[in-house]
């Protein structure tokens, strides 16, 4: 075995033991965080809860807790239905004291999570301690209702979008709904005249973002780049090509917001303004003489100093070296700043091929 195998398979060890330590570590600050229960309580079964609790219990039949058979009870959990959440129930049970059971919408968010993550450790969970949501003491409960059935509103939410209905997420509310209940600068965005179909119901959030966790900022569904995400649907901006454009190969948000804009094609701004943050302006926005006035400085005996044009005009002042700046083109700069960039650089996010009527070749990227 050579000596680079060999550092690898110890590498690769190494890997392995330290994410195996960090999920036990995950498990052992979880089970610190579950709230106290009753002391001395015992477990009784979800039987005994409704005797009380019989509307909860009605609905909560139909849930997909509800169904939890007994080999998929997790090494964690110590029971199922009511008290695999509240809590063994038997003190409460008999003296029908509140307190001795516990309510998960009473208790800090981070028990009350505490108590999900009994099961929900894996798939999408797996990033959740330390997410954004997680920071923020966002409760699951916050966002899914346990007990009852999800919302099942028709084909529009409150806000007038349309929706996906979610098998199986127990979400309070729909989607996009239920995220602009924070979201409220989102939202916004999604009312702007180009945006993303959200607000048609071809998109919800969770297309784009996984609430749960993401290891790439702001809780994208990729564990690459943010550029991997977005070419999962403008795959025709995938390449590779031959005469690159260098933002576009870095970040698609460099030039895009993804939420809404008031730009076409989602642009942070249109076009000049966008692109002359990066490229200075070029020879269309040089102030240069016409025709007439160049062949007339190229006469003998008409050479003008650097920055003036020879004028043969004597209705205009000639004849003489005058600015340039006085010269018929002197509005140049005005038809740059009015005057798309893409009208000439069409091939924007890349080409294969060369552009023989410009110098640079493909690089200037107009075709």
């Amino acid at each position: 075995m050579s000596r680079n195998l060999r550092w690898f398979l110890c590498f690769l060890f190494l890997g392995f033991l330290m994410v195996g330590c960090m999920q036990d570590v995950k498990k052992k600050t979880d089970a610190e965080r579950l709230p106290k229960f009753a002391e001395g309580a015992t477990y009784v079964g979800s039987e005994a809860c409704a005797d009380c609790h019989d509307e909860l219990v009605e609905k909560f039949k139909d849930n997909i807790h509800a169904k939890i058979a007994d080999f998929e009870v997790k090494p964690s959990m110590v029971s199922k239905g009511c008290e695999a959440c509240h809590g063994p129930a038997s003190k409460h049970v008999e003296e029908e004291d509140p307190s001795l059971i516990v309510n998960p919408a009473k208790v800090k968010p981070s028990e009350a999570n505490a108590l999900c993550l009994q099961c929900h450790t894996d798939g999408e969970l797996m990033d959740w301690h330390g997410s954004e949501h997680d920071l923020n003491n966002i409760a699951c409960i916050s966002c899914h209702t346990v007990h009852g059935e999800q919302d099942k509103v028709a084909a529009r939410d409150k806000l007038g979008y349309r929706h996906k209905y979610q098998k199986d997420k127990l979400l309070k509310k729909p989607e996009p709904e239920l995220c602009f209940t924070c979201h409220k600068d989102v939202l916004a965005q999604t009312r702007y005249p180009n945006h993303h179909p959200v607000k048609e119901g071809k998109l919800v959030c969770s297309d784009c973002h996984n609430p749960h966790g993401s290891e790439v900022s702001p809780l994208l569904r990729t564990d690459e780049t943010k550029n991997e995400l977005c070419l999962q649907c403008h795959q025709d901006k995938s390449g590779p090509y031959v005469f690159e454009h260098a933002p576009v190969t870095e970040d698609c948000t460099i030039c895009h917001t993804p939420h809404g804009s008031v730009a076409d094609n989602l642009l942070k701004q249109n076009e000049p303004y966008l692109c002359i943050q990066c490229h200075g302006l070029h020879f269309h926005s040089t102030i240069v003489p016409d025709t007439q006035w160049i062949i007339a400085n190229q006469e003998p005996g008409h050479d003008c100093p650097p920055g003036t044009a020879w004028n043969p005009s004597p209705e205009t002042g000639g004849p003489a070296c005058v600015p340039a700046t006085t010269a018929p083109n002197a509005h140049a700069m005005q038809k740059i700043m009015t005057t798309k960039c893409t009208e000439c650089h069409s091939a924007i996010h890349g080409s294969d091929l060369p552009s023989l009527a410009a110098p640079g070749g493909g690089s200037r990227l107009t075709r």
